[in-house]
């Protein structure tokens, strides 16, 4: 009897440790009923869990590929669309999405600390009415996942039904939720830590990313100024203008004292509405936001110039240049940081101030500014003012920048000193420059360059040389009547007349309207003694109105 006894204490010891706690009884209300859609079609089902106050819930992210829209059914039947996403990650496939919070929404707390080997937790299940199913189980393996999570083995089998389950504690808080089904183990199931998914927010790296766009739920703002402000900029450049401002008001509810979003609000009032007054408001409110003054001046007057350049050339007196150069002044006293001086420069340079232009991009030579194109535009201030060794000097340090070893990346900057010099009538030295950037693209030049070359070629008398070149030029383009003409004009000059001719007579095949090719045929006609031909086509270029031909046939 004694015996007996005994083993009815034992079972109903082993019945009362079996049951869960009421804590755990109280977390059926914190499980929902996932269900995902697609243009109306039901997608899938799955489960998810709510935690903390803002109507957050943590579930698996393979459940809403390419869903446009969810929502979440807890026990007591109550319906919550899932309106946004804050954070996935595809490899332990979770993500942590919100709904809108209500007073019966039933979150749960999740564990501050790990589960241990061998403690005993309760996977919680959905059901209408508090039905839903609890077992208990143990665990068996615990290790390590980013940022020092727990990944859980526990010793329930795996069943594809409770994926995203959650395991709670003997407190009643969330340890982990159940992870989809792998490999052939069935016996056994693996767990993630709830503390990981909790902790998904997205990153501007990640804001585009497949993981997202797979997914038509919007997503949220990264929790970081810096980060949103990076979401926020990238999503400027998309021709989405909706999306962009839908970001924009998203971003000044998030960070309501941020500056930055008044000024990216008064950009979009510019260049998207041509709304200047909401755009002056903005730029004021900014003021009011930051001491950071110099930056609010600096984004006016460069929102202000773009405007004018790009978009609205009509805009009024509080949108023209001379206003942003008040603004841009007012930036580089404030903080006279590079970039405000760099701004500057541009605008004395479309106002024609060339020499105040030269000034400011001259500055920027000693700061982290210091760059190629800065040396080029001072180079173009120096041209038109008159001062062509001054040009060459700052394209010469512009290639400097590339350092000593020759580069491609360099070379557009080799030609463009190679055409000052040109428009300077240096030509001997700008045909070096043009050899220097033909070695630099492994002599992979066009038709054109090869006529550019000769022209220097010819003008700095170099006739052999443009000769080759003006032939290799015909030889990539053989129909065009520019380079027929000059290699025409080539041959007369050296008298190398009986090349000449078959050539102007082709060009005159392919042109028949062309004054010059009549004009210099006819003299090549001349030095062959044929002055019969000569004089017909110098009727010929007389008629088509080229200026000299007449003054030749009264000669003639």
């Amino acid at each position: 009897m004694r015996k007996i006894g005994l083993f009815i204490l034992l079972l109903a010891a082993v019945t009362l440790s079996a049951k869960p706690p009421k804590t755990v009884n109280a977390a059926r209300n914190s499980v929902a009923s996932v269900l995902v859609f697609k243009g109306g079609e039901l997608l899938r089902s799955g489960l998810g869990v709510f935690v903390g106050n803002e109507g957050e819930m943590l579930s698996s992210h393979s459940l809403f590929v390419d869903c446009d829209s969810a929502v979440t059914i807890d026990p007591r039947g109550i319906v919550r669309p899932v309106v946004k996403i804050f954070g996935a990650d595809e490899m332990y496939d979770c993500i942590r999405v919100t709904v809108t919070p209500d007073k019966k929404l039933a979150p749960l707390a999740v564990a501050t600390r790990s589960a241990a080997k061998g403690e005993q937790l309760f996977m919680v299940a959905y059901g209408a009415k508090k039905s839903g199913p609890i077992e208990s189980t143990e665990v068996v393996k615990v290790d390590t996942v980013t940022g020092a999570h727990s990944y859980y083995t526990v010793s329930m089998p795996a069943r594809e039904k409770y994926v995203s389950a959650p395991l709670l504690n003997a407190n009643g808080e969330l340890v982990a939720l159940l992870q989809p089904v792998a490999g052939s183990d069935t016996a056994r199931c693996h767990a993630l830590s709830a503390s990981f998914i909790k902790n998904l927010t997205i990153k501007a790296v990640s804001y585009n990313s497949n993981r997202f766009a797979r997914i038509g739920i919007k997503k949220a703002l990264p929790p970081t100024e810096s980060e949103a402000l990076s979401c926020l900029l990238l999503q400027s450049f998309s021709s989405d203008s909706t999306a962009y401002k839908s970001m924009l008001n998203e971003f000044m509810e998030q960070f309501p004292t941020s500056h930055q979003g008044y000024l990216y609000k008064a950009e979009y009032n510019v260049m998207k509405l041509h709304n200047y007054n909401g755009a002056i408001a903005d730029w004021e409110k900014a003021l009011t936001l930051t001491d950071k003054k110099g930056e609010v001046w600096y984004h006016r007057a460069n929102t202000i110039y773009a405007n004018k350049l790009y978009a609205d050339s009509v805009a009024g007196i509080a949108y023209s240049i001379d206003s942003a150069m008040v603004y841009a002044t007012k930036a580089v006293e404030a903080n006279n940081e590079p970039v405000y001086v760099q701004l500057k420069g541009n605008l004395h340079y479309t106002m024609r101030d060339y020499a105040a232009a030269f000034e400011c991009y001259s500055a920027l030579s000693s700061t982290n500014l210091r760059s190629a194109d800065n040396y080029v535009l001072a180079a173009n201030c120096k041209e038109i003012l008159g001062d062509s060794d001054a040009a060459i000097l700052q394209l010469d340090s512009a290639i400097s920048t590339f350092g000593r070893v020759p580069i491609t990346t360099m070379a557009p900057y080799v030609l463009n000193r190679g055409l000052v010099k040109y428009r300077a009538a240096r030509y001997r030295e700008a045909v070096i420059d043009y050899n220097i950037y033909a070695n630099l693209l492994s002599n992979k030049v066009n038709a054109n360059f090869y006529y550019m070359r000769e022209q220097a070629e010819y003008n700095g008398k170099m006739y052999r040389l443009a000769l080759a070149d003006i032939d290799m030029a015909i030889e990539l383009a053989p129909e065009n009547i520019l380079f027929l003409l000059e290699k025409g004009r080539i041959c007369y000059r050296v008298n190398m007349i009986d090349d000449a001719i078959p050539v102007l007579q082709k060009a005159i095949a392919l042109a028949p309207d062309n004054a010059d090719a009549y004009y210099i045929l006819a003299r090549c006609l001349v030095e062959k003694g044929n002055k019969s031909a000569a004089k017909q086509h110098l009727e010929k270029a007389v008629s088509l109105g080229h200026p000299n031909a007449a003054d030749i046939l009264k000669n003639l």
